[in-house]
């Protein structure tokens, strides 16, 4: 079956809502940026862990609806012992639970009580800062030829990101780029984790123009 609006036209609150009601989904770079938890270990937890209802696969790329985006959120903040076995007990009671709940697993003698809503609480909180960042970043391709840029600049997000990385303070950023703010500065580098480049990463300038001898 087709999908799309090629049938017939659609009002744009009939659009509005279609939209709104499909699931935010979030790639695992997105989530290991906004939670911390190194990429590799959402991955892990993408294919060993969770249901499959919390993952959706596009393109044959895994994208983590909100439930397993608090999937991981809870697994990191669980001890380690925890065996694998409670783990999946968990996330499997997680789906469309109310925040409030909280949910409790035995294993042989040890009982588990996992509070639901201080990690749903956090993982929002986080989320939110993640979503105020990326609200002061563009993809337009007539600008810089479509890569990331600030909005209302033509300022590079990645190059900020780099300099980051190569250790330019805040200061020496806002006195090379005058139009760039701290919460500018701040996400480019969240940006750069959640939006990694493909390929192999530039060398730093400082090795560029190094004199061959």
């Amino acid at each position: 079956m087709k999908t799309g609006w090629s049938r017939r036209k659609y009002s744009l609150s009939e659009r509005l809502i279609f939209f709104m009601s499909q699931p935010e989904l979030f790639s695992p770079a997105e989530i290991g940026a906004v939670t911390g938890v190194p990429v590799k270990a959402v991955y892990k937890l993408i294919e060993q862990r969770l249901p499959a209802g919390f993952v959706i696969r596009r393109k044959q790329r895994p994208l983590l609806t909100r439930w397993g985006a608090l999937c991981v959120v809870i697994d990191r903040e669980m001890p380690k012992e925890v065996p694998v076995a409670i783990r999946r007990q968990v996330y499997a009671q997680i789906g469309g639970i109310t925040p409030s709940r909280a949910i409790k697993c035995k294993h042989g003698i040890m009982h588990y009580v996992v509070d639901v809503k201080a990690a749903a609480d956090k993982m929002d909180a986080d989320l939110a800062k993640y979503r105020n960042s990326m609200k002061l970043i563009v993809e337009d391709p007539s600008i810089q030829a479509g890569a990331a840029t600030f909005k209302g600049t033509r300022i590079l997000v990645h190059q900020i990101a780099d300099l980051i990385a190569q250790g330019a303070t805040e200061a020496e950023l806002r006195e090379d780029y005058p139009r760039l703010t701290r919460e500018m500065i701040a996400a480019a580098a969240v940006y750069a984790k959640s939006h990694p480049r493909r390929g192999r990463p530039r060398k730093p300038v400082w090795q560029r123009n190094e004199p061959h001898h």
